[in-house]
């Protein structure tokens, strides 16, 4: 059996599994998206929250423990949506290194599938070279056999 018949199959599979990577990876990029967009969304929600708030004029104290814990709660509610986020964006780095090591490995073998089917063709070639030249030689004997014999 042929060197690039063999190896045809591992790198499609290769490259089969690079492409899985890569939609995982994609995946894992909307996600990062997504919670950067709640994370601005929360941050611009505080900010106004705190614009607004400072214009109010004067406060009392029921009013001022009932920011202070709303501004807590919104600000514990940020640190789980960057604390979310931190873990999305190291998902997406481990899937984009696997699947950068996937498809250099599908590339490499995709180049040695490429060289052994060049191999295979030239060795092709030559010997449909020699088989015409083999060919042409017995013509030449069995002309020459056939001219001295007459």
């Amino acid at each position: 059996m042929m060197k690039s018949k063999r190896f045809e199959p591992i790198r499609e599979i290769a490259s089969t599994s690079a492409k899985d990577l890569s939609r995982a990876m994609g995946e894992a990029g909307l996600k990062v998206a997504e919670l950067e967009g709640k994370v601005q969304q929360l941050q611009s929600y505080r900010d106004d929250y705190l614009r607004n708030s400072q214009s109010a004029g004067p406060i009392d104290a029921v009013k001022l423990q009932n920011y202070r814990m709303f501004l807590d709660r919104l600000g514990e509610a940020l640190r789980q949506q960057l604390k979310l986020l931190d873990a999305a964006r190291a998902e997406y780095e481990k899937r984009r290194a696997l699947w950068s090591e996937k498809r250099i490995e599908a590339e490499s073998l995709g180049r040695v599938v490429d060289r052994f089917r060049k191999e295979e063709r030239h060795a092709a070639d030559r010997r449909e070279q020699r088989e015409g030249d083999d060919a042409a030689l017995r013509a030449s004997v069995a002309a020459r056999v056939e001219t001295g014999n007459h």
